[in-house]
């Protein structure tokens, strides 16, 4: 049977065009301080950017704090997904080293970093940084591309956690995505990294790590490859609320102290939520600081400052 364009036909509500219309100057108002990178809109770590411009506020003025102050020659950012750390803060530094293993977060990676490090030097390594050169596998939430992690005896997060962060109730196949990736041993790269930067003199700098329980095995390797004249400030997160760092300050024989992030709200947990909301009628202050964490709780936003 010959097919005739003459008869199609495709119609709808007039009603939904109008709604159409409507949700899109809403979406253009929302967005209208949206970044200026690829974002995957139903991707959980690109609505904030995609809605409000940054990724990670805080930390990102940390970043920047320790830039200004003088950390400015290098930002080596492991686990650099499609680089919204790295490309918010890249350009306050001399060179960006970028590690991600995950070969199509490289792809969206390297176009935004084409579009926004345009004032420093960059380099993107298309691997991971862990114990031991070797093949393994990325496990990716299918909501969340930044939460991807390497699921083996090396991971410091048992099952809950790896679960609970992205707010599945187990490792269903349903939930994830696979992909075979590149391992490298940490202190081999980055023994020779240094070495490349302290050749050109570059000697203080920020390490970002985001690599979802394999924080552990990286530190241990930044430790192992470090050299003195080096000061770093290294910023990397906890989602365990047992986590003790002190084993990892002490590979760093000394140079290594650690500090944590604090947020504070102008209102306790227990409040009920009217009173949190009246709050907003006094223009009061969610503030961020860093402190020496004398409770013992090490999960959150965590700082090591290696003098």
């Amino acid at each position: 049977m010959k097919a005739n364009p003459l008869d199609f036909i495709y119609q709808e509500p007039y009603i939904n065009t109008k709604w159409r219309e409507v949700k899109l100057e809403l979406f253009k108002w929302l967005t209208k301080n949206s970044s200026n990178l690829f974002l995957r809109g139903k991707d959980s770590i690109s609505r904030f950017p995609e809605v409000v411009g940054t990724h990670e506020p805080a930390i990102t003025s940390l970043i920047n704090h320790f830039s200004d102050a003088g950390y400015a020659d290098f930002l080596i950012d492991v686990g650099a997904n499609i680089g919204l750390t790295s490309c918010q803060n890249g350009n306050k530094f001399k060179q960006v080293h970028m590690f991600e293993p995950n070969p199509y977060c490289c792809k969206v990676l390297e176009v935004n970093s084409f579009i926004a490090l345009n004032n420093t030097t960059y380099k993107i390594h298309n691997y991971g940084l862990g114990e031991e050169n070797k093949k393994s596998m990325l496990t990716v939430p299918r909501n969340n591309w930044g939460g991807a992690f390497i699921k083996d005896e090396l991971n410091s997060y048992d099952e809950n956690i790896l679960v609970g962060k992205d707010e599945f109730q187990n490792l269903a196949k349903s939930n994830y995505l696979t992909v075979d990736i590149q391992i490298r041993n940490t202190t081999e790269v980055l023994d020779k990294l240094f070495k490349e930067l302290n050749e050109k003199n570059l000697t203080r700098g920020v390490i970002k790590i985001d690599v979802e329980g394999y924080e552990a095995v990286v530190l241990k390797g930044i430790a192992g490859a470090i050299p003195s004249e080096f000061k770093i400030l290294i910023v990397f997160e906890s989602w365990d609320s047992n986590y003790d760092i002190y084993p990892i300050v002490k590979l760093f024989k000394g140079r290594a102290t650690p500090y944590k992030l604090l947020y504070e709200a102008p209102w306790k947990k227990n409040w009920p939520a009217v009173l949190k909301g009246m709050s907003l009628l006094r223009n009061t202050q969610i503030t961020c600081r860093v402190v020496d964490n004398q409770t013992g709780d090490w999960s959150g936003d965590l700082i090591l400052l290696i003098d």
